[in-house]
């Protein structure tokens, strides 16, 4: 099989993927906690994983995907508390509401749905195995792990233990050895569910139940252990101490996905913002899948890599569904035909030499780290090709823009009823536009042009579009602006062009003509230089 890069965030390196057992992948990614509505938090990680193990499949692995519901938690027992509902409705009925999103959005590749209430005898069990072997005491409320016994606790988050102070969801206790153990089982309370134990009535702490049903549906080791960025402590550190400790290496590779943002800005539980419920309400699942449709969440969420933040602003939004409107507007009847090619047989297409290296940029685009962003970019390349084609070509190539799309989850029927008739004004394009400018800052960067990339980043500045540089990439924010934003970044890229044509580097040129053409943009030369015009 090809090579697969992925980046592990364990070791901080871009590695090759080399599966326990060939041609066989056990992933397991971090589910939601069923106490309330869904929002796009909950969503994020199930629709990135199943691009992710889509891309496996279409690369010839097997692939056992387990995205597990919490269905034993406080934020439940507190709800059930507050309102007197049972908590086995509670969960049953938001679980049914998660799963039904996850179909909403083309989320196929799980296998298995693991829920905590089913596995409480082998959570017992794996306590039991801890405490044998050294690694977790009882104390006078429970059960806890000793994390000064973990070698190299830490490790996944770059946190010192000596540093530490007791998780958010941990109760400070004098019993405890060290400020930072946590809880394998909790004694029950009144009015909370209970199961027996040997340490009595109980129920599991929450970084147990992860361990313990990846162990029983994947094995001691297996191979991708993936999550939000903001799991990685303390519930994944955790989840290793257990894993290891148990007698298993966990998982050989761990991935997270970037976090939410709003207009730049990072989007948390504790933020104040949320406690406006008309601010809130633009992160419910329901209230983004119903106004901007399925298909758009998870085009706005694959436009970028799966490691970057994702910012789920109005303007972003609108800017992904007038994007991947055009793309359905291209596809025509094409996109509703059933059926999906394997990559076998998509590789094998005769094609022209540009068309064959657009098509050659997805597969490698994908096989780096699973850039979605990427490879849209290249697909938008393979429409500005179809443009340019008539009869017979310009179909084969739509054909492979779907067919390469649906390796990933795209443009499958019936995607077109969430896509409108729009126009495409200055908002919508404003969003695909900035991409392409930090793409080619990107670039300058790379070769290290500081210069240049400062330019652009003052220039644009100039319209209130402010660009932040992090180690994962640049993002940008729109503030008051000075002059049109779309008219500042457009000089931006009209510049790179026109420098680029000047040293003769006619193919760089042509793949910025390419992408514009592809969001609505239209660039015709003069001899006075270049000019552009939007689709109305």
């Amino acid at each position: 099989m090809p090579t697969i890069y992925l980046h592990n965030t364990l070791t901080r390196t871009k590695q090759a993927l080399e599966p326990l057992t060939p041609g066989r992948i056990g992933m397991y990614v971090c589910g939601p906690t069923v106490y309330d509505d869904c929002h796009i938090g909950h969503l994020m990680g199930p629709i990135l994983f199943d691009a992710v193990a889509r891309w496996l499949i279409a690369r010839g692995y097997h692939v056992r995907f387990v995205n597990n519901i919490t269905d034993i938690d406080d934020k439940i027992i507190n709800r059930a508390i507050a309102t007197g509902e049972a908590w086995e409705s509670i969960t049953k009925r938001y679980t049914a509401q998660y799963l039904g999103y996850l179909k909403r959005l083309h989320v196929i590749t799980v296998t298995d749905h693991p829920r905590c209430s089913d596995y409480i005898p082998p959570m017992i069990t794996y306590i039991q195995d801890l405490i044998a072997k050294e690694r977790a005491y009882v104390a006078a409320d429970g059960v806890y792990y000793d994390v000064q016994k973990q070698h190299g606790y830490g490790k996944l988050s770059g946190r010192k233990l000596d540093d530490m102070k007791a998780g958010a969801r941990i109760e400070r206790n004098a019993s405890l050895h060290h400020p930072a153990d946590f809880a394998l089982w909790k004694q029950a309370k009144p009015s909370e569910p209970s199961w027996d134990s040997p340490w009595g009535k109980g129920r599991p702490g929450w970084h147990i139940e992860c361990s313990v049903m990846s162990h029983e549906t994947l094995g001691e080791t297996f191979d991708i252990h993936g999550g939000g960025d903001d799991l990685k402590f303390p519930h994944h550190e955790n989840e290793i101490a257990q894993g290891e400790a148990h007698g298993g290496g966990y998982a050989r590779c761990w991935m997270h996905n970037g976090l939410i943002q709003y207009d730049g800005v990072k989007v948390g539980k504790s933020d104040p913002r949320m406690k406006d419920a008309a601010f809130a309400k633009q992160f419910k699942a329901d209230y983004l899948l119903d106004t901007y449709g399925a298909a758009t969440v998870r085009f706005l969420l694959m436009q970028g890599h799966y490691r970057r933040p994702n910012d789920f602003a109005p303007t972003a939004l609108s800017a992904a569904r007038t994007a991947l409107g055009k793309l359905h507007r291209q596809l025509g009847v094409l996109l509703d035909e059933p059926g999906a090619a394997t990559l076998e047989v998509i590789l094998a297409r005769p094609l022209s030499e540009t068309a064959a290296s657009l098509r050659h940029d997805v597969v490698a685009a994908m096989d780096d780290d699973f850039n979605t962003g990427a490879a849209i970019a290249a697909l938008f390349g393979l429409v500005a090709e179809a443009k340019r084609a008539s009869g017979e070509v310009a179909t084969g190539l739509l054909r492979l823009v779907r067919d390469l799309g649906r390796l990933i989850g795209l443009f499958q029927p019936g995607d077109g009823a969430d896509t409108v008739e729009q126009q495409a004004g200055s908002d919508d394009l404003l969003a695909p536009v900035m991409t392409l400018v930090l793409a080619l800052r990107q670039e300058v960067r790379g070769r290290r042009d500081f210069a240049i990339a400062d330019r652009i980043r003052d220039t644009l500045a100039t319209a209130g579009i402010a660009v932040k540089d992090a180690k994962d990439g640049a993002s940008w924010v729109v503030a008051a602006a000075a002059r049109p934003p779309l008219e500042a970044a457009m000089q931006v890229i009209l510049d790179l062009r026109a420098g680029a044509r000047v040293g003769k580097d006619f193919a760089t040129s042509d793949r910025i003509r390419d992408a514009l053409t592809a969001v609505g943009i239209t660039v015709a030369d003069g001899p006075t230089g270049a000019t552009w015009s939007a689709e109305r």
